[in-house]
C-alpha cells in the first residue's frame, strides 16, 4: 500500500505547535514497535505526497503522521500526553493510525527493494495488500488493549489507500478485491467485526462470488500467519495467487485487462456508474457506523480498564500497608525496646537529662513545625453539561452518536476537579538514622535531635517515630512514645538496611497513606549497596507522588554525595549536617518547614 515504502526523497518539519505531541508519539511508536531509532513527523501536510494519513518508511526509520486526519479539529494545545492511557482512548483514532505504523514498524521486516524486483508491479501491491491485515493481526494478539484503536481507524485512515478518487470510481472487480483485502481480510484478523462490514456486502458479493472470495479468504488467513524471516517465498507464491484470482474474476466479469483501454472509467467499464456510486456510499456508511461502534467500545474497554486498574492497586497497596505493618511489629512491637537488637553492632554508650540548649531548640523548632502544617485538602471531580473545566472531546462523540440512534441520554463533556481545605492540624514525622562505620561523626548530634524533635512534635500535637539502621534495624522512638532523656549509640554497622528501615516506619506511621502534614527524615551519607540505593530512590520518589516531605540530612564522611544520588530531580531538601545540637537542630527545623510548605503546595 501506498503508506508503506523506501521514499527518501520527501523532507518533512513538523510544525512548531505540533512538536510536542510529535515528541510523544515518536515515544509512543519506539514502546509500541519495541525499538528505539524510530522518528515521528506530524503535520496537517504529512502525507500529502503519498496520498496517506499515516505512513512508514523502513529505510528512513520514520513514521508520518496527518494530524487532520489521526486529530480532526483538535488543536495541538488541547492534546494531552498520548503516552498516557486516558488520552489514548480520547484519540482513539489517532492512536490506531500511529499503532498501525508501529506493527509495519515491527513486522513488516520483508525487504521491499526484492519484493519490487522479483514481483509484477500487480503481484507486488497484492504483497502489500495482504500485509496490511497480517501486521494488524499480530498487533491485536500482542496488544489486545490496541485493538480497539485499530477497529476505530480502520475504515477511515487505512482505507485512505483508497484515495477519494479510486473511491468515487469503484467501478472495477480489481479496486472491489482491494477493498475486501482492507475490510472482510481485517474481520478475520480479528479487527473489524462482522457488522461493520454488512453495508458492503450486497454490493460486493454481487461482483465477486462466494467461491471467490472463499478462495481470497484462504489466501489472506494463511498470510496472516506467516513471517518474512522463515515464509518470504510463500508469501510471494500467495501474493501472486491473489493476483491471479482478481484477474481471472475481472476476466470472467467482461472486463479488459490491465492497462487496456476501457479499464478504469471509460466507456468500456463493466460496472455502471450506479454500482460504483453505491459502494462507495456503502463503504462511507460503514465507516461511519464502525466509528460509533468503535466509539462506544473504547468506551467499555476504558471503564473496564480503570476499574480494573483502580481494584489491582487497592489490592497491591492493602498487600504493602500489611507488609509495611508486619515490618512495624517486628521492630516496634511488644517487648521492643529502644535497645539495639541481635544483627547490629551499635551500642548504647551514655544516657543523659537534656540541655538547656536543647530545650530551647526543641521550642524553636515546634515553632516552625506549626507553622509549617497545611490544610488538608480534598479533591472531587466532577461532570457537567457547561463550562468551566477540561472539554472531553470523545463524550461530544458519544452524545453525537447516541443522538443519532434516538437515544435521549445528556452527556457532560467537561470535567473539573474541585479541590476544598480541611482542618487536618495531625503532623507526622519519621526519622531514619543511618548507623554504619562511616557515621561516627554524626551520633552525638543525632542524639540530641532525637530528643528534640521528640519533644518538638509532642508541643504540636503530632506523631513521630526513629529508627536507626545498620545491619538490622532497632527503634529508638516509637510513635506516641516521649523521650525522658537524650541517648547516644554507636555506629559501627557494616551495611545499611534501608529498604527495611522504611517499610517500619511507614508501617508504623502510615506516612504513605496518611493525611496531614507528613515528614520523613534521613540522616545518612547515602553510601549503599547497589539494591539499597535502588529502593531508596524509589520511596523517595514516592514520598513525593504521595504527598510526604522529605528532608535528606547528609551526615557522615560522604554525606554531601546523597544530595545528587536521592534529592536532585525531587522535591526533596537536603542539608548538610553541622557538629553541634544546636545546629543540625535549627537546620531540620527550617528545612522542615520548607518540606512541609512544599507537600501542601503540590497536594493542593
Amino acid at each position: 500500500m501506498s503508506h508503506f515504502g523506501n521514499d527518501t526523497n520527501i523532507e518533512i518539519k513538523t510544525p512548531d505547535e505540533w512538536l510536542k505531541v510529535g515528541s510523544q508519539i515518536g515515544q509512543l511508536v519506539n514502546e509500541w514497535a519495541m525499538r528505539t531509532d524510530l522518528v515521528a513527523h506530524i503535520g496537517e501536510r504529512v502525507g500529502q505526497e503519498h496520498g496517506a494519513p499515516a505512513a512508514y518508511n523502513p529505510r528512513m526509520a520514520e513514521i508520518e503522521v496527518n494530524t487532520k486526519v489521526a486529530f480532526g479539529n483538535a488543536k495541538p494545545k488541547f492534546i494531552g500526553n498520548l503516552n498516557e492511557r486516558d488520552q489514548q482512548f480520547e484519540f482513539p483514532k489517532a492512536c490506531g493510525a500511529i499503532f498501525h505504523e508501529s506493527c509495519h514498524a515491527r513486522y513488516s521486516t520483508w525487504d521491499l527493494e526484492k519484493a519490487a524486483r522479483e514481483l509484477t508491479s500487480a503481484q507486488n501491491e497484492a504483497l502489500h495488500l495482504l500485509e496490511e491485515s497480517r501486521i494488524e493481526r499480530l498487533g491485536a494478539l500482542t496488544m489486545p488493549g490496541n485493538r480497539v484503536f485499530l477497529r476505530s481507524c480502520a475504515l477511515e485512515i487505512v482505507l485512505a489507500d483508497m484515495s477519494d478518487k479510486k473511491i468515487a470510481s469503484l467501478t472495477s472487480t480489481r479496486q472491489v478485491a482491494t477493498l475486501v483485502g482492507l475490510t472482510y481480510a481485517r474481520v478475520d484478523a480479528g479487527v473489524l467485526e462482522e457488522e461493520d462490514i454488512d453495508a458492503l456486502r450486497p454490493q460486493v458479493e454481487s461482483l465477486i462470488p462466494d467461491e471467490t472470495l472463499e478462495k481470497m479468504r484462504a489466501i489472506w488467513t494463511e498470510f496472516q500467519t506467516l513471517h518474512p524471516d522463515y515464509s518470504e517465498a510463500r508469501m510471494y507464491e500467495l501474493a501472486i495467487e491473489w493476483d491471479k484470482i482478481v484477474e481471472e474474476t475481472a476476466e470472467k466479469n467482461g472486463e479488459p485487462e490491465r492497462g487496456e483501454p476501457g479499464e478504469g472509467g471509460s466507456e468500456g467499464e463493466s460496472l455502471s456508474a450506479e454500482i460504483g456510486k453505491a459502494i462507495a456510499e456503502a463503504l462511507k456508511e460503514a465507516q461511519e457506523e464502525t466509528e460509533l461502534n468503535a466509539q462506544g467500545e473504547a468506551f467499555d474497554q476504558q471503564t473496564r480498564e480503570e476499574s480494573e486498574a483502580e481494584a489491582k492497586a487497592r489490592q497491591s497497596k492493602g498487600e504493602e500497608r500489611k507488609k509495611h505493618k508486619d515490618q512495624a511489629t517486628k521492630v516496634f512491637g511488644k517487648g521492643h525496646t529502644s535497645e539495639p537488637t541481635r544483627g547490629t553492632n551499635s551500642k548504647l554508650t551514655e544516657s543523659r537529662k537534656p540541655n538547656s540548649q536543647e530545650r530551647i531548640s526543641a521550642v524553636t523548632i515546634s515553632k516552625a513545625l506549626e507553622k509549617a502544617k497545611y490544610r488538608d485538602r480534598e479533591r472531587t471531580q466532577s461532570a457537567s453539561v457547561t463550562p468551566p473545566g477540561r472539554l472531553r472531546t470523545r463524550a461530544i462523540v458519544q452524545g453525537q452518536a447516541l443522538r443519532e440512534r434516538n437515544v435521549m441520554t445528556q452527556v457532560e463533556p467537561w470535567r473539573k476537579v474541585q479541590r476544598k481545605q480541611v482542618d487536618d492540624p495531625t503532623l507526622t514525622v519519621g526519622v531514619m538514622v543511618d548507623i554504619s562505620g562511616s557515621m561516627t561523626m554524626a551520633m552525638q548530634p543525632m542524639a540530641s535531635a532525637a530528643w528534640i524533635l521528640s519533644e518538638a512534635v509532642k508541643r504540636v500535637q503530632g506523631k513521630v517515630a526513629m529508627v536507626y539502621y545498620g545491619n538490622a534495624v532497632f527503634p529508638t522512638l516509637s510513635a506516641g512514645q516521649h523521650l525522658d532523656e537524650v541517648k547516644v549509640y554507636t555506629a559501627e554497622d557494616g551495611t545499611e538496611k534501608f529498604d527495611n528501615a522504611f517499610q517500619a516506619l511507614d508501617g508504623g506511621l502510615d506516612l504513605l497513606n496518611g493525611s496531614g502534614a507528613r515528614l520523613l527524615v534521613v540522616v545518612s551519607d547515602g553510601e549503599y549497596t547497589t539494591d539499597e540505593q535502588k529502593r531508596a530512590q524509589e520511596w523517595i520518589q514516592r514520598c513525593q507522588r504521595d504527598g510526604v516531605g522529605v528532608l535528606w540530612i547528609g551526615a557522615g564522611w560522604y554525606g554531601e554525595g546523597a544530595k545528587a544520588k536521592y534529592c536532585d530531580g525531587t522535591d526533596a531538601t537536603f542539608v548538610r549536617m553541622g557538629e553541634s545540637a544546636t545546629e543540625v537542630s535549627m537546620a531540620i527545623g527550617k528545612a522542615a518547614e520548607q518540606a512541609l510548605t512544599t507537600a501542601g503546595i503540590r497536594r493542593g
